[in-house]
C-alpha cells in the first residue's frame, strides 16, 4: 500500500490491512468511512493475493480445505474444497456528489457494508451462520434498504461443503422474505482469490449492474441439496436483468478463516432517479475529530520477559529493557484454546493474545459492539513451510554437501510440517481473531500493518468506529518480535 501510494503521489495515507477472505471488503468499508468524514476526497481500497503457492497450498491442504480433485464448484452436490488463486482487485471511490460535479463516471453507488465477527463461535475451521448473518443484517440497516429488494446475491461460497452449508442457512434467514434470490460465485470462474475475493465479488455484481445481466456460476447444475427449500437458487445460465421500480439492488458476502464477516450492499446508478434516496433512519453523525475518548485499561509485554509491571518500572525509571524475547507464554486458565494449538502459533500472535487477555480482565466489554484492532509488522517465520518443502533443491542447486543423518533431516531441521494449528497460526489476521474468540467479541476485527506506524494506524481505526457511534468499545495494540535472524539481517542488509 505504501509503495503505490509513493509511485502516485497519494499522500492522504496508506496502510495494509489483513482480515483473511473479508479483507477487500473491509479496506471498502474503511475507505467510505474517510470520505464520509471528509478527510480525504478520493481513496483506493482493494486486495493483492501474490503469496507462494507452495505455501497457500500446503496451509489449504494441512486444514483439509483443498479440493482433492482440483475443480472449483461452488454451490455442486459433489465439491470437494477450495482452488487457490492470485489476483489484484482496486476500486477508486469518491463521493457521490463529487463524482458528479465532476463528470465521472458513475458505475454503481455502495449503500452500506456490515462488518463483524463470530466471536467464540464454532472454531476459526467452522464458519458460524450466527456470525454471517449478524454482519448481513448489520449492512441492511446501515443501507436502510429491504434485504426484499435485492435482485442478485454474489456469495462468499468456496465450494467447501461446509463453509457452503453454512452461508447458505445464515443467507436464507436474512432473505426468508424473497420471493427467489437469485446467486453466485465468481469461484467458480477464477477459483479462490483469498484476501481480493470480496473484491473480486464487487467486480462481477458492479458489472451484473451495469449490463443489466446476471451471470452465471459454472458447475451449478447439480446444486447441493442444503439448497433444498430455501429462497436462493443458483444461476446456471445467464439472464436478463429486467428493471423494476427503483434501481437495480445487488449484494455481496466475503467470510474468511478466522471468523471475519463482511456483507456489502450496492446498486446501479440511475439519473433519473435524480439522487440515492436516503435511509428511513440515518445513523447519528460522527462527533467531533476531537471527541475524547477514554482509555480504561492497558497491558504491555517487553523486554525479555517483562510484563506490565516490568515495563512501567523501566519507562518511570530510567532503566531500559532492550533484551530480546527469551519465551512467550499464557496462563491456562479461562482458556479457549488446546494448549497445542496454542504452541503451534506464531510468538507473535500469543504475544499480543496474552496481553490483551490482561487489558480486559475485569472489563465489561459488550461483546456485539466491541472490536478488536492488531497492527502487526511482517513475520518471516510464515515462510517456513515454503522452505521446508524447498530447501533440498536449493541445497543441491547451491553444490551444497547434504549433511549427515537420515534422509529429511535438513527439511526437519527448517521446521515441523504444517499442521492445522499451525497453519492458523500463521495467519497475520489471527493475531486479532484469536483475541475476539477468546473473549467472544463480535465487532470487527482485523490487524493492520503500516510499518512502525501499524499500532497508531490501528488506534485511528478504532476510534473513528467508536466516535461514529459503530461500536462501543474497543482492543487496541500492536506487536512485533523483531530479534529474529530475519529481521536483524533485513535491518543489517538496510544498514539501519
Amino acid at each position: 500500500a505504501l509503495v503505490a501510494a509513493r509511485a502516485l503521489g497519494l499522500d492522504a495515507g496508506a496502510f495494509a490491512l489483513d482480515a483473511a477472505c473479508a479483507s477487500a471488503l473491509y479496506a471498502v468499508k474503511l475507505a467510505c468511512d474517510r470520505l464520509h468524514d471528509r478527510t480525504a476526497d478520493l481513496m483506493l481500497a482493494g486486495a493483492v493475493n501474490g503469496a507462494d503457492s507452495l505455501l497457500v497450498h500446503s496451509g489449504f491442504a494441512a486444514v483439509s480445505a483443498l479440493s482433492p480433485t482440483g475443480r472449483s464448484r461452488p454451490f455442486h452436490r459433489e465439491a470437494d474444497g477450495l482452488v487457490p488463486a492470485e489476483g489484484a482487485v482496486l476500486v477508486t471511490l469518491m463521493r457521490l456528489s463529487d463524482a458528479l460535479a465532476a463528470g465521472r463516471p458513475v458505475l454503481a453507488v455502495i449503500r452500506g457494508v456490515g462488518l463483524g465477527n463470530d466471536g467464540r463461535g464454532s472454531g476459526f475451521l467452522s464458519p458460524d451462520p450466527a456470525g454471517q448473518e449478524r454482519a448481513m443484517r448489520l449492512a441492511y440497516a446501515r443501507a436502510g434498504v429491504d434485504p426484499a429488494t435485492v435482485g442478485l446475491l454474489e456469495c462468499h461460497a468456496t465450494g467447501t461443503p461446509v463453509g457452503d452449508a453454512a452461508e447458505i442457512a445464515s443467507t436464507a434467514r436474512v432473505f426468508a422474505g424473497h420471493p427467489g434470490l437469485p446467486i453466485g460465485s465468481v469461484k467458480s470462474n477464477l477459483g479462490h482469490l483469498l484476501a481480493p475475493a470480496g473484491g473480486a465479488g464487487l467486480l462481477k455484481a458492479v458489472d451484473a449492474l451495469r449490463h443489466g445481466v446476471r451471470p452465471p456460476t459454472l458447475g451449478a447444475d447439480d446444486p447441493t441439496p442444503e439448497l433444498r427449500g430455501r429462497p436462493l437458487r443458483p444461476l446456471t445460465e445467464a439472464e436478463e436483468w429486467e428493471r423494476g421500480q427503483g434501481p437495480r439492488r445487488a449484494a455481496v458476502s466475503a467470510f474468511g478463516f478466522g471468523g471475519t464477516n463482511a456483507h456489502l450492499v450496492v446498486e446501479e446508478w440511475r439519473e433519473d432517479t435524480a439522487a440515492v434516496p436516503p435511509p428511513p433512519s440515518p445513523p447519528p453523525a460522527p462527533a467531533p475529530a476531537g471527541g475524547p475518548l477514554a482509555v480504561v485499561a492497558l497491558a504491555v509485554r517487553a523486554g525479555r520477559d517483562g510484563g506490565t509491571g516490568e515495563f512501567t518500572a523501566a519507562v518511570l525509571g530510567g532503566r531500559p529493557d532492550r533484551a530480546p524475547r527469551e519465551r512467550v507464554s499464557t496462563g491456562l486458565d479461562g482458556l479457549r484454546f488446546p494448549p497445542v494449538d496454542i504452541e503451534e502459533t506464531l510468538p507473535q500472535q500469543l504475544l499480543v493474545f496474552d496481553a490483551a487477555r490482561e487489558a480486559a480482565r475485569g472489563v465489561d466489554l459488550p461483546r456485539d459492539r466491541t472490536s478488536v484492532h492488531v497492527g502487526m509488522g511482517a513475520e518471516p517465520c510464515v515462510t517456513l513451510f515454503a522452505w521446508r518443502r524447498r530447501i533440498g533443491v536449493q541445497w543441491a542447486r547451491a553444490g551444497l554437501p547434504l549433511p549427515p543423518g537420515p534422509a529429511g533431516a535438513l527439511r526437519d531441521a527448517v521446521g515441523d510440517p504444517p499442521t492445522p494449528a499451525s497453519a492458523l497460526g500463521a495467519m497475520p489476521n489471527l493475531v486479532a481473531n484469536r483475541v475476539s474468540s477468546q473473549l467472544d467479541l463480535r465487532g470487527p476485527s482485523l490487524a493492520v500493518s503500516r510499518e512502525e506506524a501499524s499500532g497508531t494506524a490501528a488506534l485511528r481505526i478504532a476510534a473513528r468506529a467508536l466516535r461514529a457511534g459503530e461500536t462501543d468499545a474497543a482492543l487496541v495494540g500492536a506487536v512485533d518480535l523483531s530479534h529474529d535472524a530475519a529481521h536483524t539481517a533485513a535491518l543489517d542488509a538496510l544498514g539501519r
